[in-house]
């Protein structure tokens, strides 16, 4: 029988929840989900710093500076660069070519910002960050270095991308370890499903958008971004048992 099941799994003030749909008793801990946030609105200052950050931006998009969005763009978009790392990162399964993929979203989106019309910018800038995704795809500009970095099961290495890593002054070692390994579980877990599942569960599990603003992102009928994301959750559930099962073997 298939049940829906609610996990609560508190990290400091945050609540992570993940609505599994799945046939067994497996008890997924979304914690991990929450945690894997990282750490992206440095590339801002990678790209762009101090005063020559608007010419550096203007040069790199290939237009004049145009002061008058620089601000808002900053108030807007800026913030949201860490979930934009984070999404490019799940879709490419590449912590490099994420880098690439989201300094073309933000030049992409800086040139173009006057077509943002409102609404949430967040949901604005993903669908950006998705296109280019399939642009760096379909260009064939994979490194050697994701084939090299994959784990022998095939996923990719869960000890790759230090953004990632979760541990604060506040954990002792055990706390640490326990918590990285979550991490690493919950990583590898979506790394295994197809493009369409990671991009849906990503969308609305960790930055918990509404299934218009997740339809408005993927192209897609609201219709088929819930079927999508059920099949999603149950095949998340079901990897994870298949996870947990092949480590209490070991």
């Amino acid at each position: 029988m298939m049940t829906n099941v609610q996990i609560t799994y508190p990290f400091g003030s945050t609540d992570c929840m993940l609505l599994v749909r799945h046939a067994s008793e497996a008890r997924i801990p979304p914690s991990p989900l929450a945690v894997l946030r990282g750490g992206a609105a440095w590339l801002f200052n990678l790209m762009v710093s101090g005063k020559a950050r608007s010419d550096r931006v203007a040069s790199a998009a290939g237009t004049s500076v145009q002061h008058e969005f620089m601000q808002p763009f900053q108030d807007l978009i800026v913030p949201h660069l860490d979930a934009a790392y984070n999404f490019a990162r799940f879709l490419s399964r590449d912590a490099d070519a994420a880098q690439d993929i989201v300094q073309e979203a933000f030049l992409r989106a800086y040139r173009n910002f006057e077509t943002y019309r409102g609404g949430d910018p967040r949901a604005w800038l993903f669908a950006i960050v998705r296109n280019c995704c399939h642009v760096w795809r379909q260009q064939d500009r994979r490194k050697a270095r994701f084939e090299q970095s994959l784990g022998n099961d095939g996923y990719a290495d869960p000890h790759e991308g230090g953004e990632y890593q979760i541990a604060s002054e506040e954990d002792s070692p055990e706390m640490a370890t326990i918590r990285r390994s979550e991490q690493q579980r919950v990583r590898a877990v979506i790394s295994r499903l197809p493009e369409a599942m990671r991009e849906i569960l990503v969308l609305r599990e960790l930055e918990d958008l509404s299934y218009r603003q997740i339809a408005e992102i993927i192209d897609a009928p609201i219709g088929t971004v819930m079927s999508r994301l059920a099949r999603a959750r149950r095949e998340f559930g079901e990897a994870w048992d298949a996870c947990s099962k092949r480590e209490t073997a070991g």
